[in-house]
């Protein structure tokens, strides 16, 4: 009798030592390993809540709230990152191999902004040949300032435009380009060039865009999720 009630307490403490420490712990250091290895997010911080713990056995959690720093979502720097998610079941079979994939999620929401240092650093990759570029982000509009070579001088031009979604992404939509050189004086042009900021498929856990709003100095983007 004493034997059995000793394997029973035996069973009970790895249980709750399993529940409570080992597989929330476990959890949280691959959801952690997900957002820096495909986000490159820096500076993480979260955690999850499952309540009774031992729902967490079977893969149930109640909620999961992350945030980081910086991430990258494809070639766009973030920053102020936050990933909340609740009533969610993570497949554990997956989680055995050290990978993160969510069977199931009432609801998975995903915030980041992108200053304008961000902004400037991806339009100057996305625009072919320019240098300089100078970012000015308001709540009606964006201007871009940028040099731009041409046969040893320097064009100075000067671009507005908004941003806007179209099929999932988020785009750069210019509409004014004034381009000014000493030899060519002023050229305005009307632009239809749409430059890809947020492709939608790099988002995590296939979110969808749900808002974009401009606002002084940065853009601010949510995101959302929901996995049945």
């Amino acid at each position: 009798m004493r034997k059995g009630l000793v394997v029973v307490s035996l069973i009970i403490i790895v249980l709750t030592v399993l529940t409570n420490l080992l597989l929330p712990n476990y959890i949280s250091f691959t959801i952690r390993s997900y957002l820096k290895d495909n986000m490159k997010a820096q500076h993480i911080y979260g955690e999850i809540y499952t309540h009774p713990s031992f729902m967490i056995a079977n893969g149930n959690i109640d909620k999961i709230s992350y945030t980081a720093d910086t991430a990258l979502i494809g070639e766009t720097e973030v920053h102020d990152l936050s990933l909340v998610g609740t009533n969610i079941k993570i497949d554990m079979s997956s989680l055995l191999e050290k990978h993160l994939k969510i069977a199931k999620a009432k609801n998975i929401t995903m915030s980041c902004t992108i200053d304008e240092k961000s902004l400037e650093k991806l339009l100057a990759k996305r625009i072919s040949k320019v240098h300089n570029v100078n970012v000015d982000i308001m709540p009606k509009f964006v201007t871009v300032k940028a040099e731009i070579p041409l046969l040893g001088n320097k064009i100075l031009a000067n671009m507005r435009g908004n941003l806007y979604t179209k099929d999932g992404n988020i785009y750069f939509k210019v509409s004014e380009l004034d381009v000014e050189n000493d030899l060519l004086g002023k050229i305005s042009l009307n632009s239809m060039e749409n430059i890809l900021l947020i492709d939608k498929t790099k988002l995590p856990f296939d979110a969808q865009i749900d808002t974009v709003t401009q606002r002084e100095n940065k853009l601010a983007i949510v995101a959302s999720a929901h996995k049945e």
